[in-house]
């Protein structure tokens, strides 16, 4: 499977328009308010008859450049970008739900979402959570309030695949939003919008920065319905991001294609080497689907990207810990996206067990040589040889 990114994808990641004084980057706009000329001009903008900056909890002309990218990518009519991955979720969420409503989430989906969704039901918002192969049952699933229907895919850790064109076509049609966390894809290597999605949220701190040093997030969606989360779930929330910020993710966005069609020809070779290893149960990858879910999958995507999970065949817990201890060219670390390696495990109580088939390793594969991936990989599981 390879890796198709677009010419006119690359050209938005990488043609900027003219700035003052010949600059080849965009500047940082490092202010935190912007002057009128006039009080009519003051007046103008307050009344929303002229687009003007004046705060930058508001617009930043550093920040703007970075939201038109970003919408463009999408085929979105409109971006706004947070602090954070969460601070762009928690927006969505805040704006769109009220008391009474009802989130169906499907498929496996980021940890802190799940627990953010638990913390509204004291606001008397609740939700429930199906997996992605009840998606083909999914009117049975919704209920009368349900407002929202929320997914990731592939799923986090599982990288389970959904339907993403039924699941719109039938929230469509009942009149509920759909959201999707399309970090783990970016929007170069799917586009839940083009495929009827009414919203798209991302963590910019993964493959977009690229390089572990920036905290920032994105949501991509209609001008209707960014006006209400801009208002009710940005400005107000206030998890804006920084002008420096936002000029770190435009130097990570110029780089995106190149890192994603890499990690592709890495990920390749690391997920043939551990389909080959007896040591090895179960891989969680595009690449290591069945053949109904690969049709699916490659139905609404581009390519892969260089996150993967694998189950040992053993389920002994120490020697689980010793394998992941022992890899010498990754981190124990969560996130992922950026040139390094990380490893990192999920099933926390598990470890309390001497034995267990429920432990998960998720691997992020950055900018290594697959060859020395796998050589690190090799002498890890010999460390368990025997044990």
């Amino acid at each position: 499977m390879y890796t198709k990114i677009s010419a006119k994808d690359k050209e938005v990641c990488l043609i900027d328009k003219d700035y003052p004084n010949q600059a080849v980057n965009t500047p940082i706009y490092q202010n935190s308010i912007f002057h009128f000329n006039t009080v009519d001009d003051y007046l103008l903008y307050k009344n929303r008859e002229i687009k003007a900056f004046c705060y930058t909890r508001g617009n930043n002309p550093t920040t703007e450049v970075l939201e038109d990218k970003l919408a463009k990518l999408d085929g979105g009519e409109s971006c706004r970008v947070f602090s954070s991955g969460m601070g762009a979720i928690t927006a969505t969420l805040f704006a769109l739900l009220t008391s009474g409503d009802h989130v169906l989430v499907i498929n496996d989906i980021y940890g802190p979402t799940r627990e953010y969704l638990s913390v509204l039901s004291k606001f008397g918002i609740g939700f429930d959570v199906i997996s992605a192969t009840d998606t083909k049952n999914l009117e049975f699933f919704i209920k009368e309030n349900t407002r929202v229907i929320y997914t990731e895919s592939p799923g986090t850790m599982t990288f389970d695949v959904v339907d993403l064109r039924l699941i719109a076509s039938i929230a469509k049609t009942r009149g509920v939003y759909t959201v999707i966390d399309n970090t783990c894809m970016t929007p170069l290597l799917q586009k839940p919008l083009l495929l009827g999605f009414d919203i798209a949220v991302y963590s910019l701190s993964k493959y977009t920065g690229g390089h572990s040093d920036v905290l920032a997030g994105a949501v991509v969606g209609s001008r209707e319905i960014l006006a209400k989360i801009d208002k009710e779930g940005y400005k107000l929330g206030g998890s804006v991001i920084s002008p420096n910020d936002a000029f770190l993710l435009l130097r990570g966005l110029r780089t995106l294609p190149s890192r994603l069609e890499t990690l592709t020809l890495i990920t390749s070779e690391v997920v043939t080497y551990l389909q080959k290893n007896e040591k090895v149960k179960n891989i969680l990858h595009p690449l290591a689907y069945n053949d109904t879910d690969l049709e699916l999958y490659q139905a609404q995507t581009t390519g892969i990207t260089s996150l993967l999970s694998l189950q040992l065949v053993t389920t002994d817990t120490k020697k689980i810990k010793m394998f992941i201890d022992s890899l010498k060219t990754f981190s124990i670390a969560v996130s992922w996206g950026g040139y390094e390696n990380l490893v990192m495990v999920q099933d926390v109580l598990e470890f309390t067990k001497a034995h267990s088939d429920k432990i998960i390793i998720r691997l992020a594969l950055g900018l290594f040589d697959a060859s020395t991936i796998i050589a690190d990989l090799e002498q890890a599981f010999n460390q368990i040889e025997g044990k």
